[in-house]
């Protein structure tokens, strides 16, 4: 946003001299129209800081989601014919919970208005996180010997007979199975929260155009106080 301060001083000016009648109202409308430009400007402004503030919150919320679910699934790749069935059920669970979490934080921060770019980005999220438990036929072998499902919106169903039946008859297979998914979705949970990934690129994005945002609010209080123009305050609500 380019705006001449040192003409808009001027403006003030001549509207505040003594001047000729047609002078002072050519000024009193120039600067009618500056402030009318500045007041849109600013509230074009406050809207877009709202909404990439929400839009980080979220992400954040998102971020957090995956770091969970990537947590339960090194767990799972941890497992062994050792481990107790009590231990391998808590893992389990623990999967579960945070893998839906995810799915779950995924579409909601997809539904969050502001960047289009940045809601595309967490849309995929889900997906990427679909295809970890669903892709190839060695994760859906998985996925059917321990009664685990991927519902329409993404998130985990499971047969807790069917896999109470598994881990009893072949608790060697079922923590095979159960390491085969946790490393999947280990790999896809890193890979959205890289730096160039989903989550951690679109949160760097947010974080820039969110700072951008501020500057111009500064710039746009300077020229407030240069002027003497209160639109600012007026297109905030102050």
């Amino acid at each position: 946003m380019n705006i001449n301060t040192a003409y808009l001083s001027s403006l003030l000016g001549s509207s505040a001299s003594t001047g000729s009648g047609s002078q002072a109202t050519q000024a009193t409308g120039a600067m009618a129209a500056a402030s009318a430009a500045l007041s849109k400007a600013a509230t074009r402004i406050q809207a877009d800081a709202t909404a990439t503030t929400a839009q980080l919150s979220s992400f954040g919320q998102l971020k957090s989601a995956l770091a969970s679910s990537q947590t339960a699934a090194q767990a799972l790749t941890q497992l062994s014919s050792a481990s107790s069935a009590a231990d391998v059920t808590q893992a389990t669970g623990d999967f579960f919970n945070a893998f839906n979490a995810a799915v779950k934080a995924a579409k909601a921060t997809a539904a969050v208005p502001g960047s289009e770019q940045a809601a595309q980005a967490a849309g995929r999220v889900g997906r990427d996180l679909d295809g970890a438990l669903t892709g190839g036929v060695a994760n859906q072998n998985a996925m059917s010997k321990l009664g685990l499902s991927v519902q329409t919106d993404g998130t985990l169903k499971q047969d807790a007979s069917k896999f109470a039946a598994a881990l009893a008859k072949d608790p060697a297979g079922v923590a095979a199975a159960l390491a085969q998914l946790g490393k999947q979705v280990q790999a896809a949970a890193n890979k959205e929260l890289a730096s160039d990934g989903n989550v951690g690129n679109s949160v760097a994005k947010l974080t820039l155009h969110s700072s951008a945002l501020t500057q111009q609010q500064k710039a746009m209080l300077t020229l407030q106080q240069s002027t003497g123009l209160s639109v600012y305050q007026r297109a905030s609500g102050q």
